[in-house]
């Protein structure tokens, strides 16, 4: 039985409060702490029946109990993530050449930078050089610039363009000079501040009151969430939608708590959420759209941005949003508002007033010789010297103090100006758009949203869909727990690999949908995946169902013909035959296979020569150190095609996808091949051919592998490789 204290204390506080109860710290066994209070466990339990008026019921102290325990989990497994996160990218830096790691895609060698001019509050550089850049690293990253070691550089900056050639990349600060000579290095780097702005909002979700208590009693399990009570009617906006996708929309509007929008590859999960956000718009709500990267905002911004009766507002780095959505940053709808003129203006008086100031003596301590502001001041305006400081001394700094009081007084009255121009503009929207971490930014301090809708909600982790969740009345999230989840790097925080959409879908079912009508693949590419991964309920299009290379008025092959053939979307290039084994680079836990690799370059050579662009073509591999070795080996035939892994093409989409599986040895040994979320993944990037290369005897020992196999053989090309 244990004693409830009515406020939050931790150490010495609550050492101090138990000491009021006669009470040392040796006699407490257990603290748990949530809703404001703090539940105090004895070692001695008869102790407790001495203040029976501190006894909690027994609904509140599971109610704190549940919620510390949950709070105190999540915070350790963020803290271990967010180490290993910072520990996995210094010693690839340390362990890898720059050269390697460019061709990973985590660096970019060799630059020399331009000023780009300043955009908003930020200084940009474009970084140039004469060889093409082919990277990982995309707009929004976080980057480490550097010249010479990248670990001994603390020059962080964010990417705002890349082009064939250049990367432009925004600073908070004016960077140092050396950007802009030769050999400038930049590397894909952590960003410490989301790890933050998870833990700050679990201590808040610790303590929630009101609503949102509610809803984090029922995603924590103390409460059961409300059903959907009917599905509501509603006018369309999206004619292009099907049924499916409106019973999904429908349902959503009729859930106080929560709903779940299940998407498989290609059904169109965005567009749903989109209709779904315009119709709570014009049910009178104010909504918050998020997503845990900053593409998917962008993706969730730029189909709101059709709807021109929409008051949109994206918050954000301004270097993270796409240049053809600028329009909608706060920063750039800040500039445009008629007031920012008048802050512009007194902005350029600060900086008249700054330069002023250098003019005049800074009364530094040696020269006060102990005088306060007022009295320097006073004797500088009577024009008299004091403690052997001359009158003009004296004048001068009197002067400085008088004009500094003027700079902080308007610099004062400028920030203050700024934020009540942000939050007009904030509270005159009607969607909000975000990342999940930036809804912590101060921008969004003190605002409540009448919904939340947050999509990736399947490649996030928990504490990430918490934070939008915690900012209003109900949510919704769209995801896919079939295809992979988040990326953890630390093996002890694995748990963090499920998430609040698997957890809550699992749940509650009658709370969720799945959208059923693909609109990417070949029906024949679709079958396999949808029998085993969604209970065999994927329908295809019929815009997309018998789709091949042959619409695209390609030319026969020259070479793997019949794996090649353009009128067959299914094939599987078999190495069993030859001497096609896997290889651990040294140093590396990674797999590389030589023979698949020279068949992966092999075809994409094929399909250049039938007609095919390199923005047709993508190669997938589970593999890093594979990856590179493809990278390498197109390097050398002058090809170019995305090579990357099968978490880098999560969410994309290509005309012929060849997938490489690498793994082929006498053990029959397939590793992380294991988790078939990476083949639902692979398989499903293709809208109208599919290739994969394997050794079909190691992949057969495991048995979804085998049906696959068995699969392609009856629907699509088995081709035996033979050097």
């Amino acid at each position: 039985m244990p004693l409830i204290l009515r406020e939050p204390l931790e150490g010495k506080k609550l050492l101090r409060k138990l000491k009021e109860f006669g009470l040392k710290k040796g006699d407490v066994k257990e603290v748990f702490v949530a809703n404001g209070s703090t539940l105090v466990y004895l070692k001695d339990d008869s102790l407790s029946k001495l203040f029976p008026e501190f006894v909690p019921s027994p609904e509140e102290e599971k109610e704190i109990k549940t919620v510390h325990l949950y709070v105190e989990k999540f915070k350790s497994l963020i803290d271990l993530e967010r180490i290993a996160e910072i520990e996995f990218q210094e010693e690839e830096i340390r362990r890898l050449s720059g050269k390697e790691r460019e061709l990973l895609g985590r660096a970019i060698l060799d630059l020399k930078g331009t000023k780009a001019g300043t955009k908003f509050h930020l200084h940009l550089v474009r970084f140039w050089r004469e060889k093409p850049i082919d990277t990982e690293i995309s707009t929004g990253d976080i980057v480490l610039v550097s010249k010479g070691n990248p670990l001994k550089s603390d020059l962080i900056g964010t990417v705002v363009k890349i082009t064939e050639k250049t990367i432009t990349v925004a600073f908070d600060n004016r960077p140092p000079k050396w950007v802009y000579k030769k050999g400038v290095r930049v590397d894909l780097y952590v960003n410490d501040i989301t790890f933050k702005r998870m833990e700050e909002n679990l201590e808040e979700l610790r303590h929630a009151q009101g609503r949102q208590r509610e809803l984090r009693n029922k995603i924590v399990g103390l409460w059961k969430p409300e059903k959907v009570k009917e599905g509501l009617d509603f006018k369309v906006k999206d004619e292009r939608l099907n049924n499916n996708q409106r019973k999904a929309v429908s349902l959503a509007l009729g859930a106080p708590d929560f709903f779940l929008i299940h998407g498989p590859p290609g059904t169109g999960k965005t567009s749903t959420i989109t209709e779904l956000i315009v119709q709570l718009v014009d049910r009178g709500n104010k909504v918050l759209a998020t997503a845990d990267s900053n593409i998917a905002a962008d993706n969730i911004l730029l189909n709101l941005s059709r709807y021109k009766e929409l008051k949109l507002v994206r918050i954000g780095h301004p270097a993270r949003v796409l240049e053809e959505l600028e329009r909608f940053s706060i920063y750039a709808l800040f500039e445009e508002n008629q007031r920012s003129l008048k802050v512009k203006e007194g902005w350029e008086k600060v900086k008249e007033l700054i330069e002023k100031r250098e003019k005049f003596t800074k009364p530094i301590p040696s020269l006060r010789r102990g005088m306060s502001d007022e009295e320097i001041v006073y004797f500088g305006k009577k024009g008299k010297s004091f403690r052997g400081i001359p009158k003009k001394v004296m004048r001068s700094m009197a002067q400085w103090i008088l004009t500094n009081y003027e700079i902080d007084v308007r610099i004062k009255a400028l920030r203050e100006e700024e934020e009540r121009i942000y939050r007009e503009i904030i509270a005159e929207a009607d969607v909000v758009v975000s990342t999940n971490s930036m809804v912590k930014s101060e921008l969004l301090d003190g605002f409540h949203f009448d919904v939340a809708v947050i999509d990736e909600g399947s490649q996030q982790v928990e504490p990430s869909t918490l934070i939008p969740i915690m900012k209003a009345d109900r949510f919704f999230i769209a995801g896919d727990h079939k295809q992979l989840p988040p990326t953890v790097v630390s093996q002890e925080a694995k748990e963090l690999e499920r998430t609040l959409f698997e957890r809550l879908i699992e749940g509650y079912k009658d709370l969720s949908l799945m959208l059923t009508v693909q609109y990417r693949m070949n029906e024949k590419i679709m079958d396999f995946p949808s029998k085993e991964f969604y209970e065999g309920k994927l329908v295809a299009a019929k815009e997309v169902k018998e789709r091949t290379l042959l619409d695209l008025g390609v030319k026969e092959p020259e070479k793997f013909k019949e794996v090649l053939f353009p009128k067959v979307p299914l094939a599987f290039v078999d190495t069993s035959l030859i001497n096609a084994y896997e290889f651990q680079p040294k140093g590396s836990t990674s797999y590389e296979n030589y023979e698949e690799a020279k068949i992966a370059v092999e075809l994409v050579y094929y399909l250049h020569k039938m007609g095919l662009s390199k923005g047709d073509v993508g190669v997938i591999t589970p593999y890093s150190a594979q990856v590179k070795l493809i990278k390498e080996l197109l390097l050398e035939k002058g090809l170019k095609v995305e090579v990357n892994s099968v978490d880098g093409f999560q969410g994309r989409e290509k005309e012929v996808i060849i997938v490489s599986f690498v793994r082929s040895n006498d053990e029959r040994e397939i590793g992380f091949l294991k988790d078939l979320r990476r083949l639902n993944v692979a398989i499903t990037r293709p809208k109208r051919k599919l290739i994969a290369i394997g050794n079909s005897k190691t992949l057969s020992s495991h048995p979804t592998y085998a049906r696959f196999i068995d699969y392609v053989r009856k629907e699509g090309v088995f081709y035996s490789y033979e050097a």
